[in-house]
């Protein structure tokens, strides 16, 4: 007898070219090793687990001598399920007289398979045991099995776990293309690219939105991802025939959790983008990261959370949704800003310990007078910083915009102050605007608070904002921004260390400024007042050696630009005395460029050695990440060698120029 049991093949199956295929081929060698084939399709909810166990039983049931059964168990762990399910396998293989205690049917349907070569689904099975208790006795059969469960049990009985994952790009526009078809001939690609982005890539979601577009919704697609863009809740956005499939398939998942779990999941959703590590929610609880682990985990096994690196984590788009549905409704809106709160705080110590690795630069705010230690030290300190600021650049940079809509205003400055060096070296002109206008705002609404009217962080965003749009060259804009910041430091204290300080960087930046658009004499003049300031008795002591070691790197180009080559020399010598000695890095390597660059302006007698300077500063550049002065570096050795008269040479550091100007247009 041949058993008939099986789920629905599935309409208008997209793609999962890779999923299919691994799961035949595996299925395939655990056929032809004549060992039962257990094999377990697990991941988010929504992701299509089900339909590609169909689709691929669909593909081989034909195979199997004696045909295939089918069940599904609703993931619940209950005992009678197991039975349940004994007795409707039992039935498909034809079994009248039906045993009635748990024991006799597990031993009734071993006896039944023994000797078969059966294919059994399981959809939605619960954890391992019970799929343990569910397995044929035959070493010819296969079990595919779907669960909304990562169980570790799978794992410890050797079964195959394969990870279903969301659709990629391609995949989710094909499935909306195949749902919408010939009844939206208005739909453009970059359209349906964007719903398959608001949508989460999530095939039940884009499902959803595919039948709305078809049915309801006749309107132009703009309107459509427009109303969906701005949703508060997403996920109650994607409804069909009044009910809300998104939501509920994320529910049940949700209400298997125990309390502390469902907690730490509504949190979580108040973190500003998808990915984090565990230090950060911890953070978001208010627990340490032990016990912060063990509930990530619990959210990990039900599939709600996704392990994306080393004890760093993914929150899927739509999930975060859910989460925050729940966070407003069931958490007091004061818990809900204590936890921002903490957040920021946690991304502000996390920025100011490796912004002190980078830099012995003066910083304003209370997070700069030694409580955060530094975040790593030695020889690769600087490099280990760089990653993480790198790693983390997306959350920061939402970290500023969180703070600002709280109102959390101190924080959102300080953010800023503590990604000064970061931001700058980086070359992140783009994040950098972004983020010291939003630190402006907050700092103005410091200002005009009757309770502070600190007017210091103002004057730091002023001067931030204007490095910013000098890096974007926007020439006008940074100039704006540093009169602005010059004259709100005439109406400070003049003792103040912040004020004395920004006034000497903003004349050095509106020296570079000056020199940019060619009035290089007006760029010394201010260049030389910045000295005299830094000179002066009242400027602090302990910052002043740095200062003007990073005066001296910064103005020798501008001394050599007006035929002071002496002074240009003696400048850049004395900043590479100081800066290599110090863990700034980036800027002993930029000392050795600019000093490269003073004794490529000096002409002729000093051209061999401004090549060899200008070569050990691409390197040191090239090291460090510091793409537009590699470039600068780079283009001046071509002009270098070009004046030597040795073509080929020329032609290789333009050319390391030009592709270094690529890459920078492509951040």
């Amino acid at each position: 007898m041949i058993a008939r049991g099986l789920l629905p093949l599935p309409r208008g199956f997209v793609n999962r070219v890779v999923e299919v295929g691994a799961l035949t081929e595996a299925i395939g060698h655990a056929r032809s090793a004549g060992t039962q084939g257990v094999f377990v399709l697990s991941g988010l909810p929504g992701v299509g687990k089900t339909v590609l166990a169909a689709h691929v039983a669909g593909l081989i049931r034909t195979t199997f001598e004696h045909g295939s059964l089918c069940v599904r168990m609703g993931a619940s762990a209950d005992a009678n399920s197991v039975d349940e399910a004994l007795t409707f396998l039992l039935i498909q293989l034809g079994v009248e007289r039906l045993p009635t205690t748990s024991q006799e049917l597990r031993a009734r349907f071993q006896a039944e398979t023994a000797d078969r070569e059966l294919l059994l689904v399981i959809d939605d099975v619960g954890p391992a045991a019970q799929l343990t208790n569910l397995l044929p006795a035959s070493s010819r059969s296969v079990v595919l099995a779907t669960s909304r469960r990562r169980s570790e049990g799978f794992a410890r009985e050797r079964y195959r776990v394969i990870d279903v994952p969301v659709f990629d790009r391609d995949s989710a526009a094909a499935m909306i293309r195949a749902d919408i078809g010939a009844n939206r001939p208005d739909a453009e690609e970059r359209e349906i690219q964007a719903l398959a982005e608001l949508c989460g890539y999530l095939p039940l979601a884009m499902s959803v939105a595919g039948a709305q577009l078809v049915t309801r919704h006749r309107g132009p697609i703009a309107d459509y991802l427009e109303r969906l863009e701005r949703a508060t809740s997403r996920i109650a956005q994607l409804t069909i025939d009044g009910e809300r499939p998104v939501e509920a398939i994320f529910e049940i998942s949700y209400q298997d959790l125990a309390e502390a779990e469902r907690r730490a999941y509504r949190l979580l959703s108040l973190h500003p983008g998808t990915q984090f590590a565990l230090t950060t929610a911890a953070a978001a609880m208010g627990c340490d990261v032990d016990e912060a682990e063990v509930l990530l985990e619990a959210l990990v096994t039900a599939n709600l959370l996704s392990v994306v690196g080393e004890r760093r984590y993914e929150l899927h788009s739509l999930v975060r949704d859910h989460a925050a549905a729940l966070a407003r409704e069931q958490e007091h809106p004061a818990d809900l800003r204590a936890a921002t709160a903490r957040i920021g705080a946690h991304y502000l110590d996390f920025a100011v310990a490796r912004e002190q690795v980078f830099s012995n630069r003066p910083h304003f705010g209370p997070r700069f007078d030694g409580q955060v230690p530094l975040a790593y030290d030695g020889e690769d300190a600087w490099l280990r910083a760089a990653a993480d600021f790198d790693l983390e650049r997306p959350n920061l940079r939402r970290a500023v915009r969180m703070a600002l809509d709280e109102r959390l205003d101190q924080l959102a400055w300080q953010l800023g102050e503590a990604m000064v060096t970061y931001l700058f070296q980086r070359d992140l002109s783009d994040d950098a605007i972004d983020i010291y206008s939003t630190g402006l705002v907050a700092a103005r609404r410091i200002q005009e608070d009757p309770a502070d009217g600190d007017a210091r962080p103002l004057l730091r965003m002023h001067a931030e904002l204007g490095t910013a749009y000098f890096s974007a060259k926007d020439n006008d804009r940074a100039l704006e921004q540093f009169d602005q910041a010059l004259a709100l430091a005439d109406r400070l204290p003049a003792h103040s260390e912040a004020v004395l300080v920004t006034t000497a960087k903003t004349l050095v930046w509106k020296a570079f400024d000056h020199s940019r658009r060619g009035a290089v004499e007006q760029a010394v003049v201010l260049v030389e007042r910045a000295r005299l300031l830094m000179e002066d008795p009242n400027f602090p002591e302990r910052m002043r050696a740095r200062e003007l070691a990073v005066l001296d790197m910064n103005s020798g180009p501008m001394f050599a630009s007006v035929d002071r080559h002496a002074d240009a020399i003696a400048a850049g010598e004395r900043a590479i005395a100081y800066l290599k000695l110090s863990r700034e890095k980036h800027n002993a390597a930029k000392a050795v460029a600019n000093l490269g660059e003073s004794l490529a302006k000096a002409g002729a007698p000093y051209r061999e050695r401004a090549i060899s300077t200008l070569t050990e500063a691409v390197d040191l550049l090239a090291r460090f990440g510091i793409l537009s002065w590699e470039a600068h570096s780079s283009e001046l050795l071509g002009e270098l060698f070009d004046a030597a008269g040795q073509s080929e040479q020329a032609r290789v550091w333009h050319g390391r120029a030009e592709e270094l100007r690529d890459r920078l247009a492509g951040k």
